[in-house]
Protein backbone atom coordinates (compact mmCIF):
# COMPACT_ATOMS: atom_id res chain seq x y z
CA UNK A 1 0.00 0.00 0.00
CA UNK A 2 1.38 3.39 -0.98
CA UNK A 3 0.92 6.47 1.18
CA UNK A 4 1.95 10.08 0.77
CA UNK A 5 1.42 10.12 -2.93
CA UNK A 6 3.97 12.23 -4.76
CA UNK A 7 6.43 12.05 -1.80
CA UNK A 8 8.27 8.96 -2.65
CA UNK A 9 7.58 5.34 -2.13
CA UNK A 10 6.69 4.46 1.45
CA UNK A 11 4.90 1.20 2.11
CA UNK A 12 3.40 -0.79 5.00
CA UNK A 13 4.06 -4.40 4.44
CA UNK A 14 1.02 -6.62 4.85
CA UNK A 15 3.27 -9.12 6.56
CA UNK A 16 3.82 -6.72 9.60
CA UNK A 17 0.17 -6.79 10.45
CA UNK A 18 0.84 -10.02 12.32
CA UNK A 19 3.34 -10.23 15.07
CA UNK A 20 6.43 -12.14 14.36
CA UNK A 21 7.51 -15.08 16.51
CA UNK A 22 10.46 -13.08 17.81
CA UNK A 23 8.26 -10.20 18.97
CA UNK A 24 5.95 -12.56 20.82
CA UNK A 25 8.87 -14.17 22.63
CA UNK A 26 10.26 -10.78 23.68
CA UNK A 27 6.87 -9.51 24.93
CA UNK A 28 6.26 -12.72 26.93
CA UNK A 29 9.72 -12.46 28.49
CA UNK A 30 9.17 -8.80 29.36
CA UNK A 31 5.79 -9.56 30.94
CA UNK A 32 7.33 -12.38 33.00
CA UNK A 33 10.07 -10.04 34.27
CA UNK A 34 7.52 -7.36 35.23
CA UNK A 35 5.33 -9.88 37.07
CA UNK A 36 8.31 -11.36 38.92
CA UNK A 37 9.52 -7.88 39.91
CA UNK A 38 6.09 -6.92 41.29
CA UNK A 39 5.88 -10.13 43.32
CA UNK A 40 9.43 -9.70 44.66
CA UNK A 41 8.89 -6.09 45.74
CA UNK A 42 5.55 -6.96 47.38
CA UNK A 43 7.18 -9.71 49.45
CA UNK A 44 9.97 -7.38 50.60
CA UNK A 45 7.50 -4.62 51.45
CA UNK A 46 5.45 -6.93 53.65
CA UNK A 47 8.53 -8.30 55.39
CA UNK A 48 10.35 -5.01 56.00
CA UNK A 49 7.44 -2.53 56.19
CA UNK A 50 8.39 -0.32 53.21
CA UNK A 51 5.44 1.99 53.92
CA UNK A 52 5.11 5.42 52.36
CA UNK A 53 4.90 6.92 55.85
CA UNK A 54 8.27 5.48 56.79
CA UNK A 55 9.77 6.26 53.39
CA UNK A 56 8.96 9.95 53.63
CA UNK A 57 9.62 10.31 57.38
CA UNK A 58 12.71 12.34 58.34
CA UNK A 59 15.74 10.44 59.58
CA UNK A 60 16.72 10.18 63.25
CA UNK A 61 13.29 10.94 64.71
CA UNK A 62 13.24 9.86 68.34
CA UNK A 63 9.86 9.04 69.77
CA UNK A 64 9.77 9.90 73.46
CA UNK A 65 7.05 9.48 76.03
CA UNK A 66 6.56 11.96 78.82
CA UNK A 67 5.02 10.98 82.10
CA UNK A 68 3.77 13.30 84.79
CA UNK A 69 5.86 13.01 87.90
CA UNK A 70 3.95 10.95 90.39
CA UNK A 71 3.36 12.53 93.77
CA UNK A 72 5.24 10.75 96.49
CA UNK A 73 3.06 9.41 99.31
CA UNK A 74 3.47 11.13 102.66
CA UNK A 75 5.26 9.24 105.45
CA UNK A 76 3.19 7.44 108.07
CA UNK A 77 3.45 9.37 111.35
CA UNK A 78 1.95 9.17 114.82
CA UNK A 79 2.40 10.42 118.38
CA UNK A 80 1.86 13.59 120.38
CA UNK A 81 4.43 16.04 121.74
CA UNK A 82 3.85 18.99 124.08
CA UNK A 83 5.98 22.13 123.84
CA UNK A 84 6.17 24.99 126.35
CA UNK A 85 7.71 28.28 125.24
CA UNK A 86 8.57 30.81 127.93
CA UNK A 87 8.99 34.32 126.52
CA UNK A 88 10.61 36.86 128.80
CA UNK A 89 12.12 40.31 128.86
CA UNK A 90 15.20 39.70 130.97
CA UNK A 91 13.96 39.14 134.54
CA UNK A 92 10.32 39.70 133.63
CA UNK A 93 8.09 36.93 132.31
CA UNK A 94 5.96 38.16 129.39
CA UNK A 95 3.77 35.13 128.63
CA UNK A 96 3.84 31.35 128.21
CA UNK A 97 2.86 29.55 124.99
CA UNK A 98 1.67 25.94 125.09
CA UNK A 99 1.56 23.89 121.88
CA UNK A 100 0.77 20.27 121.23
CA UNK A 101 1.79 18.76 117.89
CA UNK A 102 -0.66 15.90 117.45
CA UNK A 103 0.44 13.58 114.64
CA UNK A 104 -2.29 11.05 115.38
CA UNK A 105 -4.85 13.62 114.19
CA UNK A 106 -2.41 15.85 112.23
CA UNK A 107 -3.20 18.99 114.15
CA UNK A 108 -1.84 21.81 116.30
CA UNK A 109 -3.32 22.70 119.68
CA UNK A 110 -2.43 25.98 121.34
CA UNK A 111 -2.96 27.70 124.65
CA UNK A 112 -1.51 30.86 126.24
CA UNK A 113 -0.94 31.74 129.88
CA UNK A 114 -0.66 35.22 131.29
CA UNK A 115 2.40 36.14 133.30
CA UNK A 116 0.22 36.72 136.36
CA UNK A 117 -1.40 33.25 136.20
CA UNK A 118 -1.63 31.86 139.74
CA UNK A 119 -0.20 28.38 140.34
CA UNK A 120 -0.23 27.00 143.91
CA UNK A 121 -0.54 30.46 145.39
CA UNK A 122 2.23 32.10 143.35
CA UNK A 123 2.10 33.86 140.00
CA UNK A 124 4.17 32.54 137.11
CA UNK A 125 5.96 35.90 136.93
CA UNK A 126 7.04 35.58 140.59
CA UNK A 127 8.17 31.99 140.06
CA UNK A 128 10.21 33.04 137.02
CA UNK A 129 11.80 35.96 138.85
CA UNK A 130 12.70 33.93 141.95
CA UNK A 131 13.56 30.49 140.61
CA UNK A 132 13.77 30.57 136.81
CA UNK A 133 12.19 29.02 133.76
CA UNK A 134 12.48 25.38 134.84
CA UNK A 135 10.26 26.00 137.84
CA UNK A 136 7.78 27.82 135.61
CA UNK A 137 7.66 24.65 133.49
CA UNK A 138 7.02 22.50 136.58
CA UNK A 139 4.29 24.83 137.80
CA UNK A 140 2.53 24.74 134.42
CA UNK A 141 2.75 20.94 134.28
CA UNK A 142 1.17 20.78 137.73
CA UNK A 143 -1.55 23.23 136.63
CA UNK A 144 -2.38 21.49 133.35
CA UNK A 145 -1.88 17.98 134.71
CA UNK A 146 0.40 16.69 131.95
CA UNK A 147 4.07 16.63 131.02
CA UNK A 148 5.60 18.94 128.45
CA UNK A 149 8.29 17.02 126.55
CA UNK A 150 10.17 20.04 125.31
CA UNK A 151 10.82 23.49 126.68
CA UNK A 152 12.01 26.63 124.88
CA UNK A 153 13.12 29.75 126.72
CA UNK A 154 13.75 32.97 124.77
CA UNK A 155 13.80 36.64 125.53
CA UNK A 156 11.71 38.93 123.34
CA UNK A 157 14.66 39.95 121.15
CA UNK A 158 15.76 36.35 120.52
CA UNK A 159 12.20 35.25 119.79
CA UNK A 160 11.59 38.19 117.47
CA UNK A 161 14.78 37.67 115.47
CA UNK A 162 14.15 33.95 114.99
CA UNK A 163 10.51 34.58 114.08
CA UNK A 164 11.64 36.97 111.33
CA UNK A 165 14.02 34.31 109.97
CA UNK A 166 11.01 32.10 109.23
CA UNK A 167 9.70 34.47 106.56
CA UNK A 168 6.67 36.69 106.15
CA UNK A 169 3.70 36.24 108.44
CA UNK A 170 0.36 37.74 107.39
CA UNK A 171 -2.52 38.11 109.80
CA UNK A 172 -5.96 39.77 109.56
CA UNK A 173 -6.47 42.55 112.12
CA UNK A 174 -10.17 42.96 112.85
CA UNK A 175 -10.04 46.61 113.96
CA UNK A 176 -7.47 49.38 114.35
CA UNK A 177 -5.14 48.92 117.34
CA UNK A 178 -3.21 51.77 118.86
CA UNK A 179 -1.81 51.13 122.32
CA UNK A 180 1.20 51.97 124.48
CA UNK A 181 2.12 50.39 127.83
CA UNK A 182 4.66 52.14 130.02
CA UNK A 183 3.61 50.46 133.27
CA UNK A 184 5.49 47.21 132.70
CA UNK A 185 9.23 46.85 133.24
CA UNK A 186 9.33 45.80 129.57
CA UNK A 187 7.22 48.52 127.96
CA UNK A 188 5.77 48.13 124.48
CA UNK A 189 3.56 49.87 121.97
CA UNK A 190 1.52 48.57 119.09
CA UNK A 191 -0.08 50.37 116.16
CA UNK A 192 -1.88 48.34 113.51
CA UNK A 193 -4.64 49.19 111.04
CA UNK A 194 -7.54 46.85 110.33
CA UNK A 195 -7.14 44.40 107.47
CA UNK A 196 -4.47 41.89 106.61
CA UNK A 197 -1.08 42.98 107.90
CA UNK A 198 2.43 41.59 107.61
CA UNK A 199 3.67 41.25 111.19
CA UNK A 200 7.26 41.28 112.36
CA UNK A 201 8.44 39.11 115.24
CA UNK A 202 8.25 42.01 117.71
CA UNK A 203 4.74 42.93 116.54
CA UNK A 204 3.76 39.29 117.04
CA UNK A 205 5.00 39.38 120.67
CA UNK A 206 3.39 42.75 121.40
CA UNK A 207 0.07 41.68 119.90
CA UNK A 208 -0.03 38.57 122.10
CA UNK A 209 0.73 40.73 125.12
CA UNK A 210 -2.02 43.17 124.12
CA UNK A 211 -4.60 40.40 123.70
CA UNK A 212 -3.68 38.84 127.08
CA UNK A 213 -3.06 41.89 129.22
CA UNK A 214 -5.48 44.46 127.83
CA UNK A 215 -8.29 42.49 126.19
CA UNK A 216 -8.16 39.40 128.43
CA UNK A 217 -8.64 37.43 125.20
CA UNK A 218 -6.70 34.16 125.21
CA UNK A 219 -8.67 32.95 122.19
CA UNK A 220 -7.24 35.76 120.03
CA UNK A 221 -3.73 35.05 121.30
CA UNK A 222 -4.14 31.34 120.52
CA UNK A 223 -5.39 32.12 117.02
CA UNK A 224 -2.31 34.23 116.37
CA UNK A 225 -0.03 31.36 117.43
CA UNK A 226 -1.92 28.74 115.39
CA UNK A 227 -1.76 30.89 112.26
CA UNK A 228 1.98 31.35 112.68
CA UNK A 229 2.44 27.56 112.88
CA UNK A 230 0.36 26.98 109.76
CA UNK A 231 2.21 29.62 107.75
CA UNK A 232 5.77 29.19 108.93
CA UNK A 233 6.04 25.41 108.91
CA UNK A 234 6.10 25.21 105.13
CA UNK A 235 7.99 23.58 102.26
CA UNK A 236 10.41 26.48 101.88
CA UNK A 237 11.45 26.36 105.53
CA UNK A 238 11.57 22.56 105.35
CA UNK A 239 14.21 22.82 102.63
CA UNK A 240 16.39 24.91 104.97
CA UNK A 241 15.39 23.18 108.19
CA UNK A 242 18.95 22.20 109.16
CA UNK A 243 20.11 25.80 108.85
CA UNK A 244 17.13 27.03 110.87
CA UNK A 245 17.63 24.38 113.55
CA UNK A 246 21.28 25.35 114.01
CA UNK A 247 20.20 28.97 114.47
CA UNK A 248 17.46 27.91 116.88
CA UNK A 249 19.63 25.82 119.21
CA UNK A 250 22.31 28.52 119.37
CA UNK A 251 19.67 31.14 120.22
CA UNK A 252 17.25 29.45 122.62
CA UNK A 253 17.64 27.70 125.94
CA UNK A 254 16.03 24.37 125.05
CA UNK A 255 16.19 20.63 125.61
CA UNK A 256 15.47 19.87 121.96
CA UNK A 257 18.50 17.95 120.65
CA UNK A 258 19.91 17.13 117.22
CA UNK A 259 18.58 13.60 117.70
CA UNK A 260 15.09 14.96 118.42
CA UNK A 261 15.31 17.07 115.26
CA UNK A 262 16.42 14.08 113.14
CA UNK A 263 13.65 11.87 114.49
CA UNK A 264 11.07 14.57 113.70
CA UNK A 265 12.02 14.59 110.00
CA UNK A 266 8.96 12.68 108.76
CA UNK A 267 6.66 14.75 110.96
CA UNK A 268 8.01 17.98 109.48
CA UNK A 269 7.56 16.60 105.95
CA UNK A 270 3.89 15.89 106.66
CA UNK A 271 3.21 19.20 108.42
CA UNK A 272 4.96 21.25 105.72
CA UNK A 273 3.16 19.57 102.81
CA UNK A 274 0.31 21.51 101.18
CA UNK A 275 -1.72 18.31 100.84
CA UNK A 276 -1.89 17.70 104.57
CA UNK A 277 -4.59 20.13 105.69
CA UNK A 278 -3.39 20.41 109.28
CA UNK A 279 -6.15 21.01 111.82
CA UNK A 280 -6.05 23.57 114.66
CA UNK A 281 -7.55 23.67 118.15
CA UNK A 282 -7.57 26.58 120.57
CA UNK A 283 -7.50 25.90 124.32
CA UNK A 284 -9.02 29.24 125.37
CA UNK A 285 -8.88 30.11 129.07
CA UNK A 286 -11.18 32.33 131.08
CA UNK A 287 -9.50 34.43 133.80
CA UNK A 288 -10.69 36.10 136.95
CA UNK A 289 -7.72 38.40 137.45
CA UNK A 290 -4.80 35.93 137.73
CA UNK A 291 -6.90 32.85 138.46
CA UNK A 292 -8.07 30.55 135.69
CA UNK A 293 -11.74 29.62 135.93
CA UNK A 294 -12.12 25.93 136.66
CA UNK A 295 -14.35 25.07 133.67
CA UNK A 296 -11.93 26.47 131.10
CA UNK A 297 -8.95 24.90 132.90
CA UNK A 298 -10.66 21.52 132.75
CA UNK A 299 -11.21 21.91 128.99
CA UNK A 300 -7.59 22.96 128.51
CA UNK A 301 -6.37 19.82 130.25
CA UNK A 302 -8.28 17.76 127.69
CA UNK A 303 -6.34 19.36 124.83
CA UNK A 304 -2.87 18.62 126.18
CA UNK A 305 -3.38 15.17 127.67
CA UNK A 306 -1.53 12.49 125.70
Amino acid sequence: MRIFKNRGDIYFSKINKMKSAEQRILIIALAAIVVFTIIFITVLAVKYDFSAKKFFAPDNIQVTQTFEEEEQPLPQVSGKNNFITIVNGGDELLFVMLVQVDMDNISYKAGTLKANTVCDGSSLSDIFRKSGAQNVKKAVESLVGTEFNYYIVMDNKQFSDFFDELGDFNYPILSDIKFKNNKSEVSYSIKLKSGEQKLSGMQFINLIRYYLEEENNTSAANDLILNSLLQQINSENLSRSEELFKLFVTTADTNITVRDFSMAGDMLVVLADDRTGTGTYSAALQYDKGTIKSDSLHKMKGYFIK
